[in-house]
């Protein structure tokens, strides 16, 4: 409505005013919301489209094959890591018995045989054993026996003859050596 048409209608023109006041706040607060509502309306129309999308990318996805296939790594996962722990804790055995080459030894033992429970090995320690007494050259320590590594027993001293049995000290030092020889001559 126009303010002409309600002075035409007998209306006085202050009313009329605010007549056309509060329709003007009607309308406008009637706008807002029409115009809020439109937005809603864009946002989920655009939601829709996404999700639309979404689910093409999807079509054809046999829903029971991938619950298969996950089970299916989830066991090899499982199968894998207790392969895994298993084979630590056989080094950690072998490395304590004093195994040379642990995987000679490895290859050696029956795994059929040994399992991991609760952390520690079983079956392994028979195994073990029947090899030490089978195969001894196996096992043992490398650290060289000093016996066969100097058989006469003598040490190389500075200034000396070298006839000194091993133990005796001799000099420490080339500095102690050189002064032994100077003191000597």
């Amino acid at each position: 409505m126009k303010l002409e048409e309600l002075t035409a209608l007998g209306i006085p023109e202050d009313a009329a005013k605010k007549v056309l006041a509060l329709n003007e706040a009607e309308v406008s607060a009637e706008a807002k919301k029409l115009t809020d509502k439109d937005a809603e309306l864009t946002m989920a129309t655009d939601k829709i489209r996404e999700l639309n999308e979404t689910v093409k990318k999807f079509d054809g996805v046999d829903v029971g094959k991938l619950k298969d296939d996950l089970a299916e790594m989830i066991e090899k996962y499982n199968t894998d890591t207790a392969a895994l722990k298993l084979d630590g804790a056989l080094s950690l055995a072998l490395a304590g018995c004093g195994a040379r080459d642990m995987e000679i030894v490895k290859g050696l033992i029956d795994r059929s045989l040994v399992k991991l429970d609760n952390g520690k090995l079983v079956g392994v320690s028979e195994q073990l054993e029947r090899l030490k007494t089978e195969k001894a050259f196996l096992f043992g320590d490398d650290k060289p026996d000093p016996a066969k590594t100097n058989p006469t027993g003598m040490t190389a001293q500075l200034g000396a003859q070298h006839t000194t049995p091993a133990g005796d000290p001799g000099n420490d030092t080339i500095s102690e050596g050189v002064k032994e020889f100077y003191a000597n001559i």
